[in-house]
């Protein structure tokens, strides 16, 4: 380059050519730019109607111009009036001289320029004179240039001097600034003073002076490298100017003049060096000494701080002690308050139980069941749970406000470790030291003493509820036992009730079994009646039946008179029941009705009575008990005296009875009998309200109202309470527990109103149960006088209907009987008559329908030998047999129907028969036979079953071996027609099956292609959405796809996978040896797959030199990106049509068409395909050809061919010369079937998947059936001609060939469509490849609108407390503007007039550092967004360079065959006459290819201007293997978006620097308004 600018410039001798051409093209081009000056640029008007827009001005006005209205108005040909046609010419004829191209100008102005040019001098000295110009000014800038260099020393060297002397003299001050602030902590009472955040701070003042005295030394070295920088850039900036200006001179040739510029710059880097390493060891010098003089200072400080800890540690012990000792620790008032909550709530509860205990006051029968009593003690048992808990409540939150004052303790603890850890006065360790020496003995003993108050509290009211409980559970289960008398009383009253109604039961069903005998004597009466074959035999039983119904009536009255009986001593046994209740309550409460002296005198008198009467018989004693309670029941109850007797009476049952419910109680006549040694007495005497005397007795039970026992247990409770404590922690229990306390009156209280309540019901009941026995009876009296009654009146209507129902309906049965059977025998002689008849037509049919047979089996000869098709022969066969199996169809038909119909008919007549037999039931089986009837009836029918036998072996004599003989008869006619046609099915099933193989063929290949053109149709697809989705995201719009980049970007990994299938299906990638091994590959076997980008497939080489053929393909047309090509020219249309036409093309028979032999030369056209053939293996065998291989035959063709296989191989021995150089017998290579000359496509079956391998892999397949069943055929045929010779080759050989030769041809047009294909993906890949080019733009433009909006969001988040402030601010200036009035300058309020300016002047500094601060905070926020706008656009940056360099381009792929452009015959001339090909065939790439490394994006440009340093950091940068215009794109985009981003980025800087310079400009203005307003106040005064 340096060449080119530095060459010598040649002037051109004058009077040569090449100047005349120079001066001719110098005018030319002046007198075009004229011509274009002159030229005035004319707007073209659009065909478009122009809108109207009207104003106020033009309403109303015409819509002509002024000069249209004047040319309307003017006379025709008015030479005055401007003519619009003349107009429009010379407007149309500029037009056109204005969009005439330049070239066509520019040529024609050539063309008028003169021949000859003469020159206007004819020689010059100007070489030499340029030539010594030269050299005096190279002299002269050489000169200059030492000049200066000494310039830039002078200058340079004082600012290096000063830099020197200044840093010595900061140092010095320093060092007296540090000594000031070591003697600040040199005293120990200055030393408590101070904290260890301010003895940090200290430490860090003097660590600043260090940083200062480091920064200092630094930038003394930033300051020389800076004039060093200085000089060796004014030095370049000389050097580069000075070898401008000498190659510019051009005295010394490039070269020379760039050495001579060396030389000096050596010399200078010398000096440079030299003084760059000076400086360097003056800075290691300077920083050494500052460090030693850092570690002095720094160990004076660590001494006065251990010193300072020291005393601060024994402070905060002193303050812990005083917190101890205070009275919110020793008694905490919040435990008063608990305690008074305490008292008033247990006062509630307590009310509560005595009030359930109030209601047993009310506990009387009929109430007092058990389950009252029970419900009662739940009530009761919840109260005292209830108040447990609430003693447990107030526990826990005594013991809960314990814990807080003992956790208050450890708060202070933590509170005075925070401290010492806050203050740094201690560390961890020394800490927890310090409190488990001091503090924590001081909160154990504490607590202590909080524990063994709460102990106590917890015993004593333990204690109190133990004893209550013992209390309430002796009142319950007095009551409970109560409540059990009334309970087993209800019991026996029950029991009683449930007596009476089992007597009756009893008498019911005795009355039952009676009533049910007599019924069951008139049934047997009723059915004789029913049953009789007589008029006199029915008589007799009419009369014994009514009877019976009389005597059955007599049975209702008798059981009417034993139940009454019954129901009247129900009142006895309810009395009876009452007694033993009265008992056993004066048992329960220990009353009695009699003294107790009196008493022992009953007890006594029944004692020798029963001494008397022990010799007495059973049958007296038992009379005797049975007389006393009736004699008892009959008492007056007002009697004292007898109601005492009825008492001692059964006393003894009562006392057993009640012994079993309470086996611990003791009883006042148990004593007595004992004859124990106490004397019972009478305690008390009670009257209830009906003025009944109850003597209250001494004995007492466990549970009883005894005042000793109860007394007892008081006392002996008191006494354990007392004692379980002392007289001082008696009085503090008390306190809260006489609130809880029950009174002991309570409970004996009690006891006695519930024994008063139970006798005053006693006496109640005794009435009231009477009453309820007596009411019992009544009801029952009139419930079975009703029953009697409806008995009587169900009963009356027997005896008629007796009479009428059976006697009367008897007579008329056997009458219909007699003429049924008169009806049957008739019908079953008609019947037998009408088979007969149809025997005989049946016969006359048959004999016809083999006369018919026999004529249609000679009418099929004619069909066979004009065949054309094995089919033909086949169903021809089938036809014989089916018309076999129809004729006999019809027979067996008819003579099955005949046989059903004889079977059907005699079964009917039979089973008629025996069920007319079988109807004749007795009346024992449901029938209205009687056994006379059914006897002669009987022998009737039996005659007429013996004439049905006979009638049944006359018809089936003849039909024995009619079938047989028919079958016969039909058969032979068939045999003798089928041996006239075997050899002709033989040929014709041989030429179907060649013709079916290759059918089979071309629809597997076609549906390859199909296969192949869906693929290529899923890439259009996928093209045709990505460009629609690129226009919808470049271009968005309300009626395109909704889609983000992003989501594109997403879309985009499905398209390249399909390509990358597209490429493996048809094999086309270039370099396979550039994919990553594969599994396979490293194992060792052949590479099936691998992978460039997302997958591709490797291609053996074996298939490397295939990849310009075509294959066939079906029907479905491929969409190619030629838009403008019809359809017709499509390779697979026509392929499609000629592979139609040859179907279309059939074999004829006779000789006319073409034959298999002339296949060769005409290719593409075959035999038409066959109906089925018989042979169904080899059916399966084509249905089973597929792509993994061929089987040949099935096991039933290999067992047929073997001894086939035999013969002919035999044959072939003897001597035939046809088969000797052909076949397998010959063939030399052991693992090949035929000869290796027809393995045209490889003896082995391919194993890759792409497409022209399949095609491969089918023609592979359908020759090796084609040529099996050739050899079969030709084995199987042995010398005999075919029938059909015109179709079929006399040899094995010519019919290899012709099959092959048909073969190769399909395989030729499948290379041709392969090529096509591979053409179109080409075409499809590159417009894939600038589809994709669009798309990176779109997705770095969303990230850069992404963080645009998130910068200004973030923003205007920062500024939004800022603004806050501000209306604060303004506020107080509003303020303080209103406050300062006139009044304040007087001398009297100066202080207000101070205050105020103070004021202000506070507002005004935060005004101004908020201000800052806001500024500050802006940017730093501006700061971060853009650092991380920089890491997400070079991570996506990053990540889209890598996905697109898996996309498959063009020049991956094959380039295929290309067909040569066809040009103009001008374009033809003009290549030929430039010397050029013909013929363009080479591919221009869309971009530059190949491995490219792209540079990142600078990382420290979004900063401040003055902060930004001259040399960028970049990101990392990106190498990729592939260069696509997606990685161009994606380069530019990122690069021109972060230039966008980096001004928006300078805008916001330069706005907030804008807006803080306003606000400080304001705030300016405002201040020295004020201090102009204050002023002048003050000059008032």
């Amino acid at each position: 380059m340096a060449e080119t600018q530095a060459r010598p410039l040649r002037v051109v001798p004058s009077g040569k050519i090449y100047r005349q051409i120079f001066d001719a093209e110098v005018q030319l081009v002046n007198t075009l730019e004229k011509t274009k000056q002159n030229v005035k640029p004319v707007e073209l008007k659009t065909a478009l109607i122009p809108l109207v827009h009207e104003g106020r001005t033009s309403m109303g006005e015409s819509l002509l111009t002024n000069r249209q209205i004047e040319w309307i108005e003017s006379m025709p040909n008015d030479y005055k009036t401007e003519n619009p046609v003349l107009y429009k010419k010379a407007k149309e004829e500029q037009i056109a001289a204005a969009t005439e191209p330049v070239s066509v100008v520019a040529a024609r102005e050539v063309r008028g320029l003169a021949d000859y040019v003469e020159a206007e001098k004819t020689g010059s000295d100007i070489i030499e004179r340029i030539a010594e110009s030269r050299r005096l000014r190279h002299e002269a800038a050489v000169e200059d240039l030492h000049q200066d260099m000494t310039v830039i020393a002078n200058d340079l060297e004082p600012k290096i001097a000063d830099a020197g002397s200044e840093l010595i003299n900061k140092l010095q001050e320093n060092d007296k600034e540090i000594d000031k602030m070591l003697a600040r902590i040199a005293q120990d009472d200055d030393l408590r003073d101070y904290s260890l955040h301010e003895l940090n701070e200290l430490w860090n003042l003097i660590g600043s002076q260090s940083v200062s005295r480091r920064q200092w030394i630094v930038e003394l070295d930033d300051t020389l490298d800076g004039f060093e920088t200085q000089r060796l850039q004014r030095i370049q900036d000389v050097l580069k100017s000075y070898a401008k200006n000498m190659e510019k001179i051009a005295f010394l040739m490039p070269p020379d003049v760039q050495r001579l510029i060396s030389k000096e710059a050596q010399v200078i880097n010398q000096t440079i060096l030299n003084n760059r390493r000076a400086y360097a060891d003056l800075n290691t010098r300077l920083m050494k000494t500052d460090v030693e003089r850092d570690k002095n200072h720094h160990r004076v400080w660590e001494t006065r701080v251990a010193d300072w800890k020291q005393l601060n540690t024994d402070v905060a012990v002193d303050k812990f002690t005083l917190f101890m000792q205070s009275e919110d620790v020793k008694n905490p008032c919040r435990i008063g308050f608990l305690l008074d909550e305490l008292k008033a709530e247990q006062k509630i509860f307590n009310s509560k139980r005595l009030d359930l205990l109030q209601a047993l006051r009310e506990m009387k029968p009929p109430g007092s069941t058990k389950t009252a009593v029970y419900e009662w003690n739940k009530q009761l048992a919840t109260a005292n749970q209830q108040l447990e808990q609430l003693h447990i409540k107030y526990l826990g939150k005594l013991h809960k406000e314990y814990e807080r004052v003992c956790q208050d303790c450890l708060d202070q603890v933590d509170k005075y470790r925070e401290e010492l850890l806050e203050a740094g006065v201690c560390t961890e360790e020394k800490v927890q030291e310090v409190i488990e020496e001091h503090c924590l003995p001081q909160v154990g003993n504490q607590q202590r003493i909080f524990e063994n108050t709460l102990e106590t509290i917890d015993k004593s009211l333990e204690q109190l509820a133990d004893k209550h409980s013992e209390q309430l559970r002796s009142l319950f289960k007095f009551s409970q036992g109560a409540a059990h008398l009334w309970d087993v009383h209800e019991i026996g009253l029950a029991k009683k009730e449930r007596d009476l109604q089992e007597r009756l039961e009893d008498c019911r069903h005795e009355h039952d079994n009676q009533n049910q005998d007599m019924e069951a004597n008139l049934d047997i009466i009723m059915d004789r009646l029913r049953q009789e074959s007589s008029e006199e035999t029915l008589k007799d039983r009419l009369q014994k039946a009514l009877l019976m119904l009389d005597k059955i009536k007599t049975s209702y009255e008798q059981f009417h008179k034993d139940q009454m009986r019954i129901v009247k001593d129900y009142p006895d046994m309810v009395k009876e029941e009452l007694r033993g209740y009265d008992v056993a309550v004066c048992t329960f409460f220990e009353v009695d009705r009699l003294h107790p002296t009196e008493r022992q005198q009953l007890i006594e008198q029944e004692l020798n009575e029963e001494a008397k009467s022990r010799g007495k018989k059973h049958l007296k004693k038992k009379t005797h008990r049975s007389a006393t309670p009736a004699g008892e029941l009959t008492a007056p109850p007002d009697s004292r005296v007898s109601s005492s007797r009825s008492v001692t009476g059964s006393i003894s049952q009562a006392k057993m009875k009640w012994k079993k419910a309470f086996p611990k109680r003791s009883y006042p006549g148990d004593s007595a009998i004992s004859q124990s040694p106490v004397p019972m007495a009478v305690k008390e005497v009670l009257s209830t309200n009906a003025g009944t005397t109850f003597y209250v007795l001494t004995v007492a039970g466990e549970h009883g109202i005894s005042e000793e026992d109860s007394g007892k247990d008081q006392d002996g409770g008191g006494a354990t309470f007392l004692t379980e404590s002392d007289a001082a922690e008696r009085e503090a229990v008390a306190a809260y527990t006489e609130n809880v306390l029950i009174p002991e009156e309570l409970f004996k209280e009690l006891r006695k109103i519930m024994r008063l309540e139970f006798l005053n019901h006693l006496e109640m009941w005794s009435v009231e149960a009477v009453e309820r026995a007596n009411s019992v009876v009544a009801a029952k009296n009139e419930e079975l006088n009703s029953e009697l009654d409806l008995r009587l009146h169900l009963h009356g209507p027997r005896s008629k209907r007796a009479e009428l129902d059976i006697h009367h309906v008897r007579a008329a049965e056997l009458v219909l009987h007699q003429e049924r059977v008169s009806r049957h025998s008739k019908g079953i002689n008609g019947a037998l008559n009408d088979v007969k008849s149809r025997f005989a037509e049946m016969q006359h049919e048959h004999n016809r329908l083999a006369e018919k047979f026999r004529d249609e089996i000679d009418a099929l000869e004619e069909v066979f030998v004009n065949a054309s098709k094995s089919a033909t022969l086949v169903a021809l066969s089938h036809q014989v047999s089916t018309k076999v199996e129809t004729h006999m169809d019809v027979i067996r038909v008819s003579l099955r129907q005949f046989r059903q119909y004889l079977d059907d008919t005699l079964q009917m007549l039979r089973e008629s028969n025996a069920r007319f037999i079988k109807s004749f039931k007795l009346f024992s089986d449901g029938g209205n036979f009687s056994p006379e009837e059914i006897d002669s009836y009987k022998k009737k029918l039996e005659k007429l079953a013996i004439k049905i036998d006979s009638a049944e072996g006359f018809v089936m004599a003849d039909l024995e071996g009619m079938e047989a003989r028919r079958l016969e008869q039909a058969l032979d006619i068939a045999n003798k027609f089928e041996d006239r046609f075997k050899h002709h099915l033989f040929d014709l099933t041989f030429i179907e099956k060649l013709t079916r193989w290759l059918t089979n063929t071309q629809v597997k290949i076609k549906s390859e292609v199909a296969e192949s053109n869906a693929q290529a149709q899923a890439l259009m697809h996928h093209l045709n959405v990505l460009e629609r989705r690129v226009d919808a995201c470049e271009k968005p719009n309300l009626d395109k796809e909704q889609i983000t980049p992003t989501q594109l970007l997403d879309s985009l990994k499905l398209v390249f996978q399909a390509f990358d299938d597209r490429s493996k299906y048809i094999n086309c990638l270039r370099h396979p040896t550039f994919l990553i091994d594969s599994p396979a590959k490293k194992s060792g076997l052949p590479s099936q797959s691998a992978k460039v980008a997302f997958t591709g497939e490797e291609k053996p080489p074996t298939q490397q030199t295939g990849q310009g053929s075509t294959a066939l393909t079906t029907t479905v047309t491929l969409t190619t990106l030629k838009a403008a090509k019809p359809q017709i020219e499509d390779s697979a249309v026509s392929l499609i049509k000629n592979i139609l036409t040859s179907q279309k093309m059939k074999v004829k028979l006779s000789g006319e068409g073409d034959t298999l032999a002339d296949a060769p030369h005409t290719p593409g056209v075959i035999r038409p395909p066959g109906t089925q053939s018989t042979i169904q293996t080899e059916e399966a065998k084509a249905r089973g050809l597929g792509r993994g291989g061929l089987q040949v035959k099935s096991l039933a063709d290999k067992d047929r061919m073997k001894p086939a296989r035999k013969g002919m191989g035999q044959g072939v021995e003897s001597g035939n010369p046809r088969r000797s150089a052909s076949g397998v017998q010959r063939n030399k290579h052991s693992h090949l079937k035929f000869d290796p000359k027809y393995y045209v496509f490889g003896d082995r079956p391919e194993r890759e998947t792409h497409f022209l391998a399949q095609i491969r892999r089918i023609l592979q397949d359908a020759l090796e059936g084609l040529l099996m069943t050739a050899d079969l055929y030709y084995r199987q045929k042995g010398l005999r001609p075919p029938t059909r010779p015109q179709a079929i080759h006399e040899t094995f050989e010519l019919c290899a060939d012709v099959v092959v030769a048909k073969l190769q041809s399909y395989f030729i047009q499948a290379e041709e469509y392969h090529n096509q294909c591979l053409q179109e993906f080409r075409e499809q890949l590159e417009r894939l490849e600038i589809y994709n080019g669009r798309v990176p733009p779109l997705v770095i433009r969303e990230i850069l609108d992404k963080h645009l909006k998130i910068s200004e969001t973030s923003l205007y988040k920062v500024s939004e407390g800022f603004k806050k402030n501000m209306g604060r601010w303004d506020k107080e200036r509003s303020e303080h503007k209103i406050l300062l009035r006139p009044t304040l300058g007087h001398p009297h309020n100066r202080n207000q007039l101070e205050s105020l300016c103070e004021n202000e002047d506070t507002r005004r500094k935060d005004y101004i550092n908020g201000v800052e601060a806001n500024t500050q905070n802006l940017k730093d926020s501006a700061k971060s967004l853009g650092s991380d706008f920089v890491q997400e656009l070079a991570s996506t940056s990053e990540r889209l360079l890598l996905m697109f360099d898996s996309l498959l381009t063009v020049d991956e792929v094959e380039v295929g065959r290309v067909d040569p452009k066809r040009l103009k015959t001008s374009a033809l001339i003009r290549r030929k006459k430039a010397g050029l090909p013909l013929e363009d065939n080479e591919y221009v790439p869309l971009i530059k290819r190949g491995s490219r490394q792209w540079a990142g994006i600078p990382t420290d440009q979004l900063n401040e201007e003055k902060q930004r340093p001259v040399k960028p950091q970049l990101t990392a940068a990106v190498t990729t293997g592939k260069t696509t215009l997606a990685h161009q794109a994606l380069v530019d985009a990122r690069d021109d978006v972060f230039k966008d981003y980096l001004t928006a980025f300078d805008k916001n800087l330069a706005d907030i620097d804008c807006q803080q310079e306003e606000q400080l400009t304001a705030e300016k203005r405002w201040s020295e308004s004020w201090q102009r307003s204050v002023k002048k106040v003050k000059d008032l005064y």
